[in-house]
């Protein structure tokens, strides 16, 4: 709690620092322009009764009315725009972290050889880029040039003319059908541990099944054709996602590979016989994870600002657009707003991670343990 009053006080007084304001620019300051704030409804006074007033909206889930459009309440604003925005941000963070944790965990077990310099060199080389100019290149290369992917949006209008669907629905279906299938996948493979090997064949098939079914269902609820349009739009941004964030994790699980490897316990696990990957995973891939997830965490927030920018690049209709053009016109409750629910899910983060290292650390457990005795 004392953390979130923090960043909401810093958040605040950031903001409060900007020297323009959207009635200056709008009416022209002056009068005019505080009469348009008092029939707007803008608290005028000290800062701090502003900040007063601002918290006990926030905590009251009330986070003011947009200046540039009257009417509409920043929070009705992001709870229109969020599915928008964790259709691009969800897959494409979370497919970058686990690529580099894949790639960090290969490269660190056998050192040398192309695909080690490969990984590198591209994850180094993606992690460095400027966003905008790798979404240009994108958008120059794959959309422009060879004419394979839409250059911008989200939808293609003409698809949509006769449809019975709106984009909204569509986005929040596709990320039910996305949230549902990977927990049944999840608790198949967990109930998977029971069945003879080979798992990971058991674990395909459901995979596969899985993919059928929705598939199937998105068929046959005439959908489908909507959908792919979404996701026609969606690679380009997605894609550039991915490549932007790869690189940092899979540096970093390297990293924490080689220090686990030369703990004692990996050489005792090789004398028992077990099989090399079952070493890499249980013994060195799973004590490695637990810092990458940390520093997985800290920079979130750089993945973030990453994929706001994005939308913007790629006219993504989503919360990362409605911030920049916020900024443009000074509409502080939108961005205050919008950055305090983003700040509120990164602290959340932070919790998960940590509840997560006692969960996966057997050395956090036992010390637990032991204090608790």
């Amino acid at each position: 709690m004392v953390s979130l009053v923090l960043f909401q006080a810093i958040l605040f007084a950031m903001i409060k620092a900007i020297p323009q304001d959207f009635f200056t620019l709008e009416f022209g300051g002056g009068e005019f322009g505080e009469i348009m704030q008092d029939v707007r409804g803008v608290e005028q006074g000290p800062i701090w009764k502003e900040f007063l007033g601002w918290l006990g909206g926030f905590f009251q889930g009330d986070l003011g009315e947009s200046y540039a459009h009257p009417g509409e309440t920043v929070m009705a604003m992001v709870l229109r725009l969020l599915p928008r925005t964790l259709l691009l941000l969800l897959p494409g963070t979370l497919a970058g972290f686990f690529l580099g944790l894949w790639l960090g965990k290969v490269i660190a077990w056998k050192r040398g050889g192309w695909l080690e310099l490969g990984a590198t060199l591209g994850g180094v080389a993606f992690y460095a880029s400027f966003a905008p100019f790798l979404a240009f290149v994108m958008i120059n290369v794959f959309a422009l040039s060879l004419g394979w992917l839409p250059p911008e949006k989200m939808i293609d209008l003409n698809k949509w003319l006769e449809a019975e669907a709106t984009v909204d629905a569509v986005v929040i279906r596709m990320l039910q059908t996305a949230v549902v299938g990977i927990l049944l996948y999840l608790l198949f493979a967990r109930l998977s541990r029971r069945l003879p090997e080979p798992r990971s064949l058991f674990r395909a098939i459901a995979g596969l099944v899985l993919a059928g079914l929705a598939v199937g269902g998105w068929m046959a609820s005439g959908w489908a054709p909507l959908a792919l349009d979404i996701l026609q739009h969606m690679t380009l941004p997605l894609v550039t996602l991915i490549l932007l964030s790869f690189g940092e994790t899979m540096l970093a699980m390297k990293t924490t590979m080689l220090e686990v490897l030369g703990e004692d316990h990996v050489p005792a696990a090789h004398s028992r016989g077990l099989p090399d990957a079952w070493v890499r995973d249980r013994y060195v891939a799973r004590l490695a994870v637990l810092p990458v997830l940390t520093r997985f965490v800290v920079y979130l927030p750089f993945v973030l600002i990453g994929s706001f920018v994005l939308e913007r690049m790629f006219a993504w209709e989503g919360i990362g657009m409605a911030l920049v053009e916020a900024a443009d016109a000074y509409d502080l409750p939108v961005l205050m707003g919008t950055l305090s629910i983003a700040g509120v899910g990164i602290l959340f983060a932070h919790l998960g991670v940590d509840l997560l290292n006692a969960w996966l650390d057997p050395r956090e457990r036992r010390s637990r343990a032991a204090e608790a005795y």
